[in-house]
Parts: C-alpha cells; sequence; structure tokens
C-alpha cells in the first residue's frame, strides 16, 4: 500500500509542499533575484522536458514543434495582459492569461496534427520544424509582439 501512495501521490505531494517556498522565500530575502531567475528558467525548461518526453519517450515519434507551441502560448497570454485585460486587475488576471495561453497553443497544435496525422518519423520532424521556422519568422517579423527585440512593457504580474 505504501508504495502504490508514493507511486500515484509523491511527485504531486513535493510539488505541493515546495512551491510555497519558491514564492515566500524571494519575498523575504533569503533566495536572491539571480537564484528567483533560474529557477523560473529550470520550471520552464521542466514542462517543456516532460511534453517533450510525452511525445518523443512515450509515443516514439519525433517532433520538434514543441518550442513553437511554447512560444505562441506565451505571447498569447503576454499580449492578453498587456493589450485585453485592465492593469488595475494586476495579479489576478495571470492564472486568466495562463489558461488562454495554454488554449491558444492548444488550438495551434491541432492545427499543426490534422496536417501531419499521416506523417511518421524523419517527415513528422520536418513537418514540425517548418511549423517552428514559421511561428519564429512570424514573430520577429510582427511588430504588436516587438519584432526580433522581443515583448517588452509587461508589468510584473506575479513571482512566478
Amino acid at each position: 500500500m505504501k508504495r502504490i501512495f508514493w507511486k500515484r501521490w509523491g511527485l504531486p505531494l513535493i510539488l505541493v509542499l515546495v512551491f510555497p517556498f519558491t514564492i515566500v522565500l524571494p519575498k523575504l530575502g533569503i533566495i536572491n533575484p539571480y537564484v528567483n531567475l533560474v529557477l523560473k528558467y529550470v520550471g520552464i525548461n521542466i514542462i517543456l522536458t516532460v511534453s517533450l518526453n510525452l511525445v518523443n519517450g512515450y509515443m516514439g515519434e519525433f517532433s520538434v514543434g514543441h518550442a513553437g507551441f511554447m512560444a505562441i502560448g506565451a505571447y498569447t497570454a503576454s499580449l492578453l495582459t498587456v493589450w485585453v485585460f485592465p492593469r488595475a486587475a494586476g495579479p489576478f488576471i495571470f492564472p486568466l492569461a495562463l489558461l488562454a495561453g495554454g488554449i491558444a497553443a492548444g488550438i495551434a497544435g491541432l492545427g499543426i496534427a490534422f496536417p501531419s496525422f499521416r506523417t511518421r518519423g524523419d517527415y513528422l520532424a520536418i513537418v514540425t520544424l517548418a511549423f517552428v521556422m514559421i511561428v519564429k519568422s512570424m514573430l520577429e517579423n510582427l511588430d504588436v509582439v516587438g519584432g526580433p527585440r522581443g515583448f517588452m512593457g509587461m508589468d510584473k504580474l506575479t513571482t512566478l
């Protein structure tokens, strides 16, 4: 019984116990801002690694489109927090923007999934690589997202 409990609930329990410390420790000054920034990037890369493990590891298909999907979700959330949602709402808009970014990335994933249903192996990698190049070119050439400079002008809504 203990083994089943830890196998099922071990990681979520650890995350629930560690997550508050990532918010409290920087506020108290125990962790300096640089370490906090590195921890944020580590968390983002963990999310990317888990998604790559799902497709490349469990399914056995080689896909390189994850960076494009993450970019679409991130830029959607950023645009919503700056241009759509009121600044007076403050950190309360963060969960809504996060959800909207996930939905936008999911819609982009569905958009690329239908043309590539019958592709396997190298051809799936080529299709998803082309998708990433298209997303990169679009983001570099659209002035609304800052072009090659990147997106600027966002308020710091949360410590995440």
